[in-house]
């Protein structure tokens, strides 16, 4: 198998490279702003963990290119959105906000747990990240809500008035070194279930998206994702 990176000089980018070569896998090239944004003939499978802003010559690198995709880039918009429904009709894609497997399996436990709650249970959503993240609330947040239908509140301030059944209360801290935690809150009447999931080694998100690149290299076009690799779609 050969890799090109999209976002090499990240932290992410990095990473990918770092476990990529431990691995043995070929690098046909690590692409970032200022460099030469060509993939080169034979690459199969681009890995990209970049920024939205950078996708424009993302699109321009792959339109010359036949490679699969394997992206974990996060703070999409819907523009960014209709590039990957677009890309996916081309080839295989492969798109997780998160490429943790057991990040994959918390949102599986939470929409169960929501379900078998019931109503009577507030969800509150909180996610910690260090100081150097850009988007906020995390990918792996919005993810998340996906399995906690309701009104979404980013924190909150002042009088806010009795808390609403259906409110779903998302809050956001940043700091220090913390890698990624999330916890989803479940609050009852005199009981609390807290659902947790912490990332110490960005190593993990590596070894997740060279896993992601092995599965989707020679797949049929089409946009696939954890679900998809783990063999567990509801």
């Amino acid at each position: 198998m050969r890799y090109a990176v999209f976002g090499a000089m990240g932290r992410m980018g990095v990473s990918v490279t770092t476990e990529a070569r431990g691995q043995s896998i070929e690098l046909t090239a690590l692409l970032d702003r200022g460099s030469d944004m060509e993939i080169p003939d034979g690459t199969d499978v681009v890995l990209d963990f970049s920024a939205p802003s950078a996708w424009d010559d993302l699109d321009r690198a792959l339109s010359g290119s036949q490679a699969a995709l394997v992206s974990g880039t996060t703070g999409l918009d819907n523009v960014c959105r209709g590039m990957l429904g677009r890309w996916s009709g081309e080839r295989p894609v492969f798109y997780s906000s998160n490429m943790s497997t057991g990040v994959y399996v918390l949102g599986r436990l939470v929409r169960q747990a929501r379900a078998m709650l019931g109503e009577g249970f507030d969800a509150e959503l909180v996610e910690i990240h260090h100081r150097n993240k850009a988007d906020s609330p995390s990918g792996t947040a919005m993810a998340l809500l996906e399995g906690l239908p309701g009104a979404v509140v980013y924190g909150r301030q002042g009088i806010t008035g009795v808390r609403s059944a259906d409110e779903v209360g998302v809050h956001s801290l940043r700091g220090g070194d913390v890698f990624g935690e999330h916890q989803v809150h479940l609050l009852g009447q005199g009981e609390r279930l807290c659902l947790t999931h912490m990332t110490t080694d960005r190593r993990v998100l590596a070894l997740g998206a060279l896993r992601a690149a092995r599965f989707i290299a020679g797949m049929a076009p089409g946009l696939y994702g954890m679900e998809d690799m783990l063999g567990h779609r509801s």
